[in-house]
């Protein structure tokens, strides 16, 4: 893959923080050198889960899909950066659900005219991330009432010990929810799921690398994926500040991009060949995946950490994720698809950006 080109940024990136040269160049370089990494890392775990078979590959595919997000997001966890991380955790599920989709259903669409997919499998995913967000919901609109008794500013570190104890609870409850998804998977019958129908594509490659291989590689990636993550993490704010950007618009919009790019490109090759249920379910399972896994690890991880992580989200954020599920919930309905309905996805995600790039953030 033409991706693989930007290998060569990895030990540029490494020897530029090395040096001290100036953030922004560090964080350019380090953003380009993670888009072939995460391509990789997805690479080797599609090879490890075709020596699996179609359920446990299927599943072991999607939870470690948002792998290299979770590397992203415990470096930025690591170093206090709270309210980056958060803008991430809900630019994650936007980049996923609205700019992947819409341009799977776009890219289809203009090729294959109006596609039809599972709209079963869908409406699993869509039904998950409504109570996902339901779990974002609750904590944001129970702290917004305590500052407002309380008489204080609203902002995204606002601590409180009951807010504390209901980030816990309900990441816990997330957490619970994504294992009765993967139980459920395990026993659907054949076919049936999000999670097999993403394995279905990578049986057709089987035996291409060996599972020693596949293995060593998928650690190697992550480990190098790590020490990026670090420096990328050291570099955002300076970064944001050179441009003007807020560090909720660099959370939400700019850091995802590193990890979407090879999904996106798998994604639109799949809808080219009328492969739309593949297209639509591997970015609607990412996005399941981040409130359901990935938020509820960062939660418990930030009780070790010293940073404590909550549910509490800039209710702007709270409100874009909800317009989102609606939207994918909508296209669920019917199980066809067009590519109006992709330029739709696209242009709310141009929207919401749009918001996002002149909303300043929440100070007290």
């Amino acid at each position: 893959m033409f991706l693989r080109i930007l290998l060569f940024l990895i030990p540029i990136a490494i020897l530029a923080q090395f040096l001290g040269l100036p953030a922004p160049i560090v964080f350019v370089l380090s953003f380009l050198a993670l888009i072939p990494l995460a391509s990789i890392l997805g690479e080797a775990t599609e090879e490890i889960a075709t020596y699996t078979g179609p359920k446990i590959g299927g599943m072991l595919n999607a939870t470690l899909g948002t792998l290299t997000e979770l590397i992203i997001f415990i470096a930025l966890l690591r170093s206090g950066q709270v309210d980056v991380l958060k803008a991430s955790i809900i630019g994650s599920i936007l980049m996923s659900l609205l700019l992947t989709v819409g341009i799977a259903l776009l890219v289809g669409g203009l090729k294959n005219g109006v596609q039809r997919f599972d709209s079963k499998s869908v409406s699993l995913a869509t039904t998950t991330m409504i109570l996902a967000t339901v779990g974002l919901i609750v904590p944001t609109l129970f702290t917004l009432g305590l500052e407002f008794q309380l008489g204080v500013t609203p902002t995204a570190e606002f601590q409180n010990r009951e807010i504390d104890v209901l980030s816990l609870v309900l990441a816990l409850i997330l957490f619970v929810v994504y294992l009765l998804t993967l139980v459920y998977q395990l026993r659907a019958p054949e076919g049936q799921g999000l999670a097999q129908e993403q394995s279905m594509e990578n049986d057709a490659a089987h035996g291409r690398w060996s599972l020693r291989r596949a293995l060593l590689v998928l650690a190697g990636a992550t480990v190098v994926i790590a020490v990026v993550s670090e420096i990328l993490s050291g570099a955002v704010e300076p970064f944001g500040e050179a441009l003007g950007l807020t560090p909720l618009f660099m959370g939400v919009v700019i850091l995802p991009v590193a990890g979407a790019v090879s999904e996106i490109i798998v994604c639109v090759r799949l809808a080219r060949r009328n492969q739309i249920d593949f297209a639509i379910s591997i970015p609607m399972t990412g996005a399941m995946q981040v409130p359901l896994f990935v938020t509820p690890l960062l939660v418990f991880l930030s009780i070790l950490g010293g940073h404590p992580l909550t549910l509490y989200f800039n209710p702007v954020e709270v409100v874009a994720v909800a317009i989102a599920v609606a939207l994918a919930a909508y296209i669920a309905i019917d199980g066809v698809s067009n590519w109006l309905e992709g330029a739709q996805f696209l242009a709310l995600w141009g929207m919401l950006a749009l918001w996002f790039y002149f909303l300043r953030p929440l100070s007290g």
